[in-house]
C-alpha cells in the first residue's frame, strides 16, 4: 500500500503519548511498542504513473440549472540522490560535520475535487466545494561519513512524511436591483503534517574495519515521532455596485473578511540504549538480529521516551480585514483602480523553553495596504501598465516558534525566532504589453521595491550550526522583466521569459550578520524560462501537445551567515524537461514526461572567512525521471 501513499497505522498511538518515561519504559519491556523494523530491504522500483479521472453533469430544475462534477488525480515519482555530499562549516572555516550520502525518496501526490453548484438566477449562484490533497515522502539514506567529534561513522536513516489538506467551502453570487452584487464565501480546512515513526541507527567504524553500534550518548540509535493538526476557518462578504451601464462599467467594491487559524504540534524521541550489547555487524541493511523485541524484553536494550514540553507548541493566528476599491475611467482609453485594506491581526505561539518555562511569542498588528494602478489603452492591442502599493510578509508558525528540530545526526538543527516581525513591502511597476489576435504577446517591464524588516533564513553557531530566521532593518529590490509569447506556425509556438533582479541590504556597523551589504536571501540575479510547444492535430479528435521546457536560476543566497559564519551560496542550476500529451480521443489521454534531462549536480558553497577561499559544503544530483500518465472523463 505504500506505492499508492498509504501510511498502514504508523503513527504513535494515545496510548503510548500519554504514558510517562517511566511507564513507558515498563511497557516496553512486556510489549513491543512499534510496529516497524529498523531493518531495510531492498525492492525494485514499479513504473512512475499519472492518472486521471473526472465526471461532470447539469441538469435543468425549471429554469435554475444544477451543476455537479467531480475529479481525481493520483501520480509518484522516484528522486535518486547519488554521490551526494553535505558538511557544516563554522565561523573560523573547518568542517565541523561531513557525509556523503546515497538517498532514495518516493513520493505520492492524490488529489480529489468535487463541487455542486446551484443556479437560481441568470446573476445568482450557490456553490459547495471539497478538495482533499494527500502527499507522501518516503526516504531512506545511507550516509558514510565524520562527526564532530572525528567519528568515522555510517549512519541508517529512514523518514516519512504524510501531508494532508481537508477543505470545504461554501460560495454564493448575487445581483440586487439591477447594478449591485454581491458574493460570499465561507471555507474550513484541515492541514495535518505527520512525521510517523522516523528511524535512525549509527554504526561506528572500527580500527581493524569492522562495523559496531556508535554508543556516544545513547541517542544515536532512536526514533521520532511528530504531528501537526492546523484547523483554519475563512470568511468574506463582498458588494460591488456599478454606477453606470456601460460594457465596462464604472464601480466601488467594499468588503470584510475574517481569518481564524490554530496549530497543534507534538513530537517525542524514543532513544535506545544499546550499551549492553555488542552485536557482530555485517550488514548495515539488516538489524533484526539485535535491535528487536526479544533483547527489550530481557533488558538488554532499554528506551528511553523523551516528550518534553519544549518538544511542542500551540500556535493561532486571526485576521480581520475591511476594504475599499474601485474602477474609473476619466477617459475612454483611461482606467483608474485603486483602494485601501485594513488589517487587524494577532499572532501568538506558545512554546516551552529549553528548562521547561512556558512562553509566549505574539506579534499584533494594524496595518493599512493602499494599492493604485494606472491602465493607458494605446490602441486596441497595446496597454502601459503603472501601479503603486504596499504589502506585507507575514512569518509563518514554523518561523515564530523557537522549537528545535533535527532531522539527521550529524546534521543541521532548525529553530524558530520568537521575536520576528512582519515584513513590508512598497511596490512600484510598470509594465508596456502587446497582444494580437494570433494569440502573440510581447510584455515589457520593470519594478522596485522597497523592504522594510525582511525576513531572512539564516545560519549562525552556538556550539553546533543552527538554521534559523530574523529580520533585517531595510533593503531595496528591483528589476525588469522580459516576456514574450509568440505563434511560429499553426501547431508550433515558444513562451520565453526573462528577469534581471537587483537586491541590496544593507546592515548597520558592528551587528551580528557576517556581511555589512549583500544581496537579500533567496533572490537570483538573473531568471530565464522557455517553452517550446508542438500541437499537432490528427484524423478523428486525436491530437497531441509536446513541450520541451527549460530554465535557468542565478546564483543566490541560501543562507545568511552571523558571528562570522559565512553565507550559503546556491550556485547556477539549469533544468530541461519534457512533457508530451496525447488524445486518443475527446475522452481518453495519454501522458509522458521526462524531467531533469541535463541532470546537472546542485551545489552550495561557503567562503573560508581567513583565506577567502570558496568550500563547496553541499552538493547533490536527482537524476532523470521518466513518468506515464492516463486520464479519462466522462
Amino acid at each position: 500500500m505504500a506505492y499508492l501513499g498509504v501510511s498502514g497505522g504508523l503513527k504513535l498511538s494515545d496510548k503510548i503519548k500519554n504514558m510517562s518515561s517511566d511507564d513507558f519504559s515498563e511497557y516496553s519491556r512486556q510489549k513491543d511498542p512499534f510496529k516497524t523494523s529498523f531493518s531495510i530491504e531492498k525492492s525494485t522500483a514499479l513504473p512512475e504513473l499519472s492518472l486521471e479521472v473526472g465526471a461532470g453533469k447539469s441538469w435543468k430544475v425549471g429554469r435554475q440549472k444544477l451543476n455537479a462534477m467531480v475529479a481525481a488525480n493520483f501520480s509518484n515519482e522516484y528522486v535518486l540522490y547519488e554521490d551526494a555530499y553535505t558538511s557544516l562549516m563554522n565561523a573560523q572555516g573547518v568542517i565541523r560535520e561531513r557525509f556523503n550520502y546515497n538517498q532514495y525518496l518516493y513520493e505520492t501526490t492524490l488529489t480529489t475535487l468535487g463541487q455542486i453548484s446551484y443556479s437560481l438566477r441568470d446573476n445568482d449562484m450557490l456553490s459547495y466545494n471539497i478538495m482533499y490533497v494527500n502527499n507522501t515522502e518516503d526516504i531512506y539514506r545511507k550516509r558514510d561519513g565524520m562527526d564532530a567529534e572525528g567519528k568515522d561513522l555510517i549512519g541508517s536513516n529512514s523518514i516519512y512524511h504524510i501531508y494532508s489538506l481537508l477543505n470545504n467551502q461554501l460560495t454564493g453570487k448575487h445581483q440586487f436591483f439591477g447594478r449591485l452584487f454581491t458574493d460570499w464565501q465561507f471555507s474550513y480546512g484541515r492541514t495535518t503534517s505527520d512525521e510517523p515513526d522516523r528511524r535512525q541507527v549509527m554504526f561506528e567504524k572500527n580500527n581493524d574495519g569492522s562495523l559496531s553500534l556508535f554508543k556516544l550518548n545513547q541517542q544515536e540509535t532512536m526514533r521520532y515521532f511528530g504531528e501537526l493538526f492546523e484547523d483554519e476557518w475563512n470568511g468574506e462578504l463582498k458588494a460591488k455596485y456599478n454606477l453606470n451601464k456601460s460594457d465596462t462599467p464604472d464601480f466601488i467594491r467594499v468588503g470584510v473578511s475574517l481569518r481564524d487559524k490554530s496549530r497543534d504540534f507534538y513530537s517525542a524521541n524514543f532513544y535506545y540504549d544499546v550499551k549492553n550489547i555488542y552485536p557482530t555487524v555485517t550488514d548495515v541493511y539488516d538489524m533484526d538480529g539485535y535491535l528487536n523485541s526479544e533483547n527489550l524484553m530481557n533488558g538488554s536494550i532499554t528506551i528511553d521516551k523523551n516528550s518534553q514540553r519544549r518538544n511542542k507548541y500551540y500556535a493561532d493566528a486571526k485576521i480581520a480585514a475591511g476594504f475599499i476599491n474601485f474602477e474609473y475611467y476619466p477617459i475612454k482609453n483611461l482606467l483608474i483602480s485603486g483602494g485601501v485594506r485594513y488589517e487587524h491581526s494577532k499572532h501568538s505561539v506558545d512554546y516551552w523553553t529549553d528548562g521547561g518555562s512556558p512562553e509566549k511569542a505574539k506579534l499584533d498588528a494594524n496595518d493599512f495596504f493602499p494599492a493604485l494602478s494606472l491602465k493607458y489603452t494605446l490602441n486596441g492591442s497595446r496597454n502601459l501598465r503603472l501601479s503603486v502599493s504596499r504589502t506585507i510578509t507575514r512569518p509563518s508558525f514554523l518561523e515564530m516558534a523557537p522549537f528545535e528540530y533535527q532531522e539527521l545526526y550529524g546534521g543541521i538543527t532548525s529553530r524558530g525566532f520568537a521575536d520576528i516581525k512582519n515584513g513590508y513591502n512598497t511596490n512600484i511597476d510598470l509594465r508596456y504589453e502587446y497582444f494580437n489576435k494570433e494569440g502573440d504577446m510581447f510584455s515589457l517591464g520593470a519594478y522596485y521595491k522597497h523592504l522594510e524588516d525582511a525576513i531572512e533564513n539564516i545560519l549562525e553557531y552556538s556550539g553546533s550550526l543552527i538554521q534559523s530566521f530574523r529580520n533585517v532593518d531595510k533593503g531595496v529590490a528591483a528589476g525588469v522583466e522580459l516576456e514574450v509569447r509568440k505563434k511560429l506556425t499553426k501547431e508550433l509556438k515558444v513562451d520565453f521569459n526573462a528577469s534581471y533582479i537587483y537586491t541590496h541590504i544593507s546592515l548597520p556597523e558592528g551587528g551580528t550578520y557576517t556581511d555589512r551589504s549583500r544581496a537579500l536571501q533567496g533572490a537570483s540575479p538573473y531568471l530565464i524560462n522557455m517553452d517550446v510547444n508542438y500541437a499537432p492535430k490528427f484524423r478523428n479528435e486525436r491530437e497531441g501537445s509536446f513541450s520541451l521546457v527549460y530554465n535557468v536560476q542565478g546564483p543566490r543566497i541560501s543562507s545568511v551567515g552571523i558571528g562570522g559564519v559565512n553565507n550559503v551560496m546556491e550556485e547556477t542550476f539549469h533544468s530541461l524537461d519534457f512533457v508530451g500529451t496525447y488524445s486518443l480521443n475527446s475522452r481518453m489521454k495519454l501522458k509522458f514526461q521526462a524531467k531533469n534531462l541535463i541532470n546537472q549536480k546542485q551545489k552550495f558553497s561557503q567562503k573560508v572567512a581567513d583565506t577567502g577561499k570558496k568550500e563547496t559544503v553541499e552538493y547533490y544530483k536527482k537524476g532523470l525521471s521518466l513518468g506515464i500518465g492516463f486520464s479519462m472523463d466522462f
